[in-house]
């Protein structure tokens, strides 16, 4: 008669964790790519190979119009300076890149990098696109 009684199982059921789980890796699979810094740009195209860096640059970008971005947030010319102060005090030091447009004026490029030689900044990027990617 005891072996009729039910006994509690003890088993895991593992089905509802990989369900999520999976629901989990497809939305970061999804969000991953649109968390790059930065914002879609006209880079010159160059022969060049890809620098290896071992922080996250800081990426300031010049649009056609002369609109200054500091990662995607908008900056005016007057405010860059106190927004780069900001960085680096919460930063420290760190490499900063500059993405300008094909079409930005060469002046545009030097007073960004006039504002960061005057802070002390000496580690500056260009960033360009390979001539293969088109």
């Amino acid at each position: 008669m005891r072996s009729m009684r039910k006994r509690p199982l003890s088993d895991i059921n593992v089905t509802p964790l990989v369900d999520v789980m999976l629901v989990l890796l497809i939305i970061f699979m999804i969000t991953a790519p649109m968390l790059r810094e930065g914002i879609v740009m006209d880079l010159p195209r160059v022969k060049a190979t890809a620098l290896r860096l071992k922080e996250n640059p800081i990426i300031i970008s010049i649009k056609s119009e002369k609109r200054i971005y500091v990662g995607r947030k908008r900056v005016s010319e007057k405010r860059l300076e106190s927004v780069i102060k900001q960085i680096l005090l919460v930063r420290g030091k760190v490499p900063f890149v500059i993405e300008a447009e094909r079409k930005v004026p060469f002046e545009a490029v030097v007073k960004v990098i006039a504002v960061l030689r005057r802070l002390g900044i000496t580690r500056v990027g260009i960033s360009t696109t390979s001539e293969k990617r088109r």
